[in-house]
């Protein structure tokens, strides 16, 4: 009977530790705001902690300030999926201003630009409709229109007046983000609507905690069978 009861104790303590486990890995990042002021560089971008997904950003740009007429966050996304990211399906009263929203690479390389959705006017949405190409680290950045992302051979966008979505094809498309230049600056509120975007990679389960987890399912199919032997 103390055999039994010692068993039965040490398989919960392990079905606790693998259930522990696995929850590990399914944090939920879930609608997240900017922190303070972000970056506008990927040196200084704003990171989320967790590894769920990120259904909206919110946060404000001032244009008193030259330093915060665009913000930068990190997302993590991955290979084969869809994203978008879009600033007309707020579900709060923001996003007063012609917005802009660029996406870059791990390196700061410019992936893909909008200014005017052509559905809405002069909020944005950049897509990545067929499938992300590789899975990593991503930099997201809003910014009124006409603040405009710079690498050292010049804009990395070019003219997004009057564009649908725009790739990296500006005089310093080839180069990596290192600042930014200014016909005008514009800011308020503003809210980005995410699909397919993480905060961070889903985290590997260190080898011991591999362990755990098969030998705590182990024991839950060695009583499973003295079950149905009882029986």
């Amino acid at each position: 009977m103390i055999k039994q009861c010692h068993f039965k104790q040490t398989l919960r303590a392990l079905a606790g530790a693998a259930l522990m486990t696995l929850a590990a890995g399914a944090a939920h990042a879930g609608a997240v705001s900017e922190s303070g002021d972000a970056g506008q560089l990927t040196a200084s971008a704003q990171q989320f902690s967790g590894s769920g997904a990120i259904s909206a950003i919110s946060g404000s740009l001032l244009t008193s300030s030259a330093s915060d007429y665009a913000d930068l966050f990190r997302v993590y996304l991955y290979a084969g999926s869809t994203f978008s990211a879009t600033t007309t399906a707020s579900s709060i009263y923001t996003n007063n201003f012609d917005t802009a929203l660029f996406l870059f690479d791990s390196h700061g390389h410019g992936v893909v630009a909008n200014d005017d959705d052509p559905n809405v006017g002069a909020q944005s949405t950049i897509t990545i409709t067929q499938t992300v190409g590789a899975s990593g680290y991503y930099y997201l950045a809003i910014a009124g229109a006409g603040y405009t992302p710079v690498s050292a051979g010049g804009a990395i966008f070019g003219s997004l007046l009057g564009q649908d979505q725009v790739a990296a094809v500006g005089p310093g498309g080839g180069g990596a983000l290192s600042g930014w230049q200014s016909i005008s600056g514009q800011g308020d509120s503003y809210e980005i609507v995410l699909q397919g975007a993480y905060a961070n990679a889903a985290p590997v389960p260190e080898p011991a905690s591999m362990s755990l987890l098969m030998a705590g399912l182990g024991l839950v199919g060695v009583a499973a069978r003295r079950r149905r032997a009882q029986v």
